[in-house]
């Protein structure tokens, strides 16, 4: 929507004109909608602020005391570091996790490009130690989220080229000077903004997300508008300054203090972040308007990406449908008010006792020794020492403490605060170690309560619009510094996907459990642990003590071998091969032994066979000697050779026959 589109109108009948005027009306009549509950919670953060600053109550007496117990702002500072501490002790707090598997890159080059910005880029510390003290003290922080660019017109000289035609090539032929941008800041930023300066819809229910407009007010100056350069009708504001007669408008700086030139005298802002019906359409439209005293500077659409309203607000113990928290002062003002009133008495009774006060009975002392009495020299006296009075101050009842002390107790079980003198105590559970424990259980509870409703309602949101921010307004290529060496270049295009923001927060104390039961696992296992899971565990252990350098370099380290040692492991290796070597011989020589002994066992044994064969023979030798079987066997041999002779003889007698009848034959 342009803005000349939006106010220039033509008057028709289906969509009459709308003039500037018009909408600066209708603005107004929202802000002053809006000022009524502003107001109501503005008084009731100003008598929280007054009871966290200690201010007088009225009621104080000419001659008494008028201390004013500090409870509230003792308690503050005793959980203000702690609740900070998980923002701003590590380097690298964000967790970008994709909602798909092709939006990884994307959650991987968002992390890096969010953690570098927030931790870097970004006064993180100053932000949240604003928005810790606040919803203390007043219990609710809205924050704004914006985009910051300022660039420069430089002259840079920028080479010429020509064609040569003798050779054919571009050749540089001089130089020029042109004019470039330089961009000087391009990032995001987000700011917090004074609970009184912030206008929010009355029919949101306190839900942001349905707020159709929020206002903001702040100081600026005619110099810091014309910078900007978005802005238009800034010569009007010179004509007619109307923010110097605003009595509702407490300065920021409150201070007297005035500025002559009219380039830096202060004026009120008023800028309209909502939906509104420029068009006379019937549809709401979301805008951006920016008006000083009845000029209009600026009247645009939201810019934003998604076109949502850059305003956060997180609120201390929350109240359903209501747009404010309450501060600690809500639930402790009565007992800060009652600790008051004991220690005044305390003050009061002490100082109208008779402390230092010197008493002497009638004719003790002459007026010489009187004098030296006095004067605290030595001196005579007749009499005893009960002659002599001196005063101190009355003694107080010792319920009196014990009516403070549970006081205070009272005072730390509602803000869920341990101090340091001692604070929540187990007895008021039981006299037992379980019971101490479940207090001081609550009170890291109550704090991790308070982390995580910072977390989820200011400092999530604000990253989840920078990441849309980044998308949109980011340089084509930033440069990402990872640590003191390591840089990565991050493409605007990268950033593109749907991810998932996630914290880490901690508190010191869980970090130091944690570190302790890893401590205590490599204490027990570390001697056969394997060398990387102990790195591991080391490196882990230095992230929860807050010492990323060391974590980093753990992780990264891979130990240098020692020449000497390395020698002597190979010395050593050599030496148990060969003693595998020996052993694998002798085991070779030992089978040797076997087969060897095997087959003389088996020669032995076979030489036995013959001899106890040679011994059967001559046994049954001499058997049949002895029976007469030998000669019989004789005899039968002979009459087998002479029968074998015989039919030897007829078979060569009727051969010869044969032949002789066949050569009869022949030759017939």
């Amino acid at each position: 929507m342009r803005e000349d589109a939006t106010v220039e109108q033509e008057n028709t009948a289906e969509n009459p004109k709308l003039t500037k005027q018009q909408l600066l009306s209708a603005f107004k009549t929202d802000l002053k909608a809006a000022d009524q509950m502003r107001s109501t919670q503005e008084g009731k953060v100003s008598a929280w602020n007054d009871q966290y600053e200690g201010k007088p109550y009225g009621n104080e007496q000419e001659g008494k005391s008028q201390i004013v117990s500090r409870d509230i702002k003792r308690q503050d500072e005793w959980q203000h570091a702690s609740v900070k501490d998980p923002f701003v002790s590590n380097a690298d707090i964000i967790r970008c996790h994709p909602v798909t598997f092709e939006d990884r890159a994307a959650a991987e080059q968002s992390e890096l490009v969010l953690n570098y910005q927030f931790s870097r880029k970004f006064p993180r510390y100053n932000f949240m130690t604003d928005a810790v003290k606040l919803i203390y003290k007043e219990g609710t922080v809205v924050a704004k989220s914006s985009w910051m660019y300022e660039d420069t017109v430089e002259e840079v000289e920028m080479p010429t080229w020509g064609y040569n035609p003798a050779t054919g090539e571009i050749i540089q032929t001089g130089v020029e000077i042109v004019e470039q941008i330089k961009v000087l800041v391009n990032q995001p930023h987000a700011e917090i903004c004074r609970l009184q300066d912030i206008y929010l819809d009355p029919t949101a229910l306190g839900d942001l997300a349905k707020a159709q407009f929020v206002i903001h007010r702040y100081e600026s100056d005619l110099s810091t508008l014309t910078k900007s350069k978005k802005y238009k009708n800034l010569d009007k504001l010179l004509k007619n300054r109307k923010n110097e007669d605003e009595n509702d408008y407490q300065k920021e700086d409150l201070t007297e203090f005035v500025f002559q030139d009219e380039a830096r005298k202060k004026m009120v802002v008023y800028e309209y972040w909502g939906n509104f019906d420029v068009n006379r359409d019937g549809i709401a439209e979301p805008i951006v308007c920016t008006w000083v005293d009845d000029v209009i500077l600026q009247l645009i659409e939201n810019p934003l990406p998604g076109q949502q309203i850059p305003f956060d607000i997180v609120k201390h113990n929350p109240e359903p449908f209501k747009p404010y928290g309450e501060a600690a002062a809500e639930l402790v003002g009565d007992l800060q008010k009652l600790s008051t009133a004991v220690k005044r008495g305390f003050i009061d009774n002490m100082a109208n006792s008779n402390n230092g006060q010197k008493g002497i009975k009638n004719g003790a002392l002459d007026p010489i020794n009187e004098k030296r009495f006095l004067n605290g020299k030595n001196f005579k006296f007749n009499g005893g020492a009960g002659d002599f009075f001196e005063g101190s101050y009355n003694q107080i009842p010792g319920s009196a403490f014990d009516f403070l002390s549970m006081v205070n107790n009272e005072t730390e079980s509602m803000l869920g605060v341990k101090s340091f003198s001692g604070g929540i105590s187990g007895q008021s559970l039981g006299s037992t170690a379980t019971s101490a424990r479940g207090a001081l259980d609550a009170v890291s509870v109550r704090r991790m309560d308070i982390i995580r409703n910072i977390a989820e309602n200011l400092v999530k949101p604000i990253l989840r619009k920078w990441l849309a921010y980044n998308s949109e307004f980011l340089q084509e290529e930033e440069i990402v510094r990872i640590t003191n060496d390591e840089f990565v270049t991050i493409k605007r295009d990268d950033l593109q996907g749907f991810v998932d923001i996630e914290m880490q927060v901690t508190t010191a104390e869980d970090n130091s459990n944690k570190a302790q039961e890893l401590a205590f696992l490599l204490q027990t296992l570390g001697q056969g642990m394997d060398p990387e899971m102990q790195k591991l565990i080391m490196g882990q252990i230095a992230k929860l003590s807050k010492m990323p350098d060391l974590a980093k370099k753990l992780e990264e380290f891979q130990p240098q071998p020692d020449p000497y040692v390395e020698q002597m492991k190979q010395l050593e290796l050599k030496h148990k091969e060969a003693e595998i070597m020996e052993r694998i011989s002798r085991a070779t020589e030992n089978e040797v032994d076997i087969r060897l002994k095997t087959a003389q066992a088996s020669l032995a044994e076979a030489r036995a066979r013959d001899l106890q064969s040679g011994a059967d023979l001559k046994d049954l030798d001499f058997t049949a000697r002895a029976e007469g079987k030998d000669f019989q066997q004789e005899m039968a041999r002979k009459d087998h050779d002479r029968a074998t002779q015989l039919q030897k003889q007829e078979q060569g007698d009727d051969t010869k026959r044969r032949l002789k009848m066949a050569d009869v034959l022949t030759k017939k």
